[in-house]
């Protein structure tokens, strides 16, 4: 039975580091066509190291100098030592991993791309240009799948991320989400001025780069945790118990009873802490309105639920 385990679980484990070998790759490759195809042929701006690269390429002609997968991993290289020196090597070996493979993904598909942007997709719509709006609600959308599929792999691509790391462990008050937000803001803004002599229409660039920003931001959380997000229902009634029996039998889900006091009455009241999807949501005001119309519903987003009733794949590590 021992053996029989330990094959199982070995067997599974070698599952798990493929299936993150092909998030991975896969997802540099997707990162690849959003940034050659999307953004840097119309100068759209990014954040991260690879927006800072981004700016280097295009003030240098656009590969005359370096291809942009050399100059981002050359300026994720000190960024990587720093975390290896301040962090640990467990924190940035799998940065380095991410980080060579996407620098090579984006390297060597840079002229196929090229060259596939002009002959399919450069064609003038608006002042001449291909229309900037179609090319940043694509290139941030599939950005922002490329880098979710990365993190579901339990790689990183490095860059400004070890930067936020390393501040927030020194300004524990500022989270790692908001100095990244920051640096991206800077970087991203910092082609406002850098562009200037170069392209006309630079604000109006820099504006579809916030805009490719967010959507990035929004589907790599879709890519982590899925279209579904479940909500989480705090209940306080008289009449919790009926209602609790009501969960049961027609959502089918669990509830938990918390004990409550109003402040003001300071009356002791019960309380019903329910998760359920948000198809089920409409069914339970319903439901509750109907048992009891003065009962005082909160209804929240849980972005991440694990346990019985509710399955979601969760990201495979290395």
């Amino acid at each position: 039975m021992g053996i029989s385990h330990s094959g199982s679980s070995k067997q599974k484990h070698i599952l798990q580091q493929f299936r993150s070998l092909c998030f991975l790759i896969f997802g540099s490759l997707l990162s690849a066509v959003a940034i050659n195809i999307f953004y840097t042929p119309l100068m759209l701006t990014t954040g991260g190291i690879t927006g800072i690269g981004s700016i280097i390429f295009q003030l240098t002609g656009r590969g005359e100098f370096l291809p942009l997968g050399v100059i981002v991993a050359i300026l994720n290289l000190p960024l990587l030592i720093l975390g290896w020196i301040k962090v640990s090597w467990r924190f940035v070996y799998k940065s380095i991993i991410g980080s060579t493979l996407y620098s090579f993904a984006l390297t060597i598909t840079e002229k196929p791309m090229v060259s596939w942007f002009e002959k399919y997709l450069n064609k003038p719509t608006i002042n001449g240009k291909p229309d900037l709006l179609i090319f940043c609600l694509f290139g941030g959308i599939i950005f922002g799948i490329a880098l979710g599929l990365i993190l579901r792999s339990g790689f990183t691509t490095g860059g400004t991320d070890i930067i936020a790391v390393i501040f927030h462990r020194r300004f524990p008050s500022v989270s790692i989400g908001k100095i990244s937000l920051i640096l991206d803001i800077i970087i991203v803004t910092s082609s406002l001025f850098f562009y200037q002599n170069i392209e006309s229409d630079i604000l109006i660039i820099t504006m579809y780069s916030f805009v490719a920003m967010w959507l990035t931001a929004k589907f790599i959380d879709i890519t982590l945790e899925g279209l579904e997000v479940s909500r989480i229902a705090y209940i306080i009634s008289d009449k919790h118990n009926e209602i609790a029996d009501e969960i049961f039998v027609k959502l089918d889900r669990g509830a938990t009873g918390l004990k409550a006091k109003g402040m003001y009455s300071k009356k002791n009241r019960g309380m019903i802490f329910c998760v359920m999807s948000s198809r089920q949501l409409p069914e339970l005001k319903k439901m509750v309105e109907a048992i009891d119309p003065n009962a005082f519903i909160i209804v929240t987003e849980a972005r991440e639920v694990l346990g019985e009733g509710f399955e979601k794949d969760s990201p495979d590590f290395l």
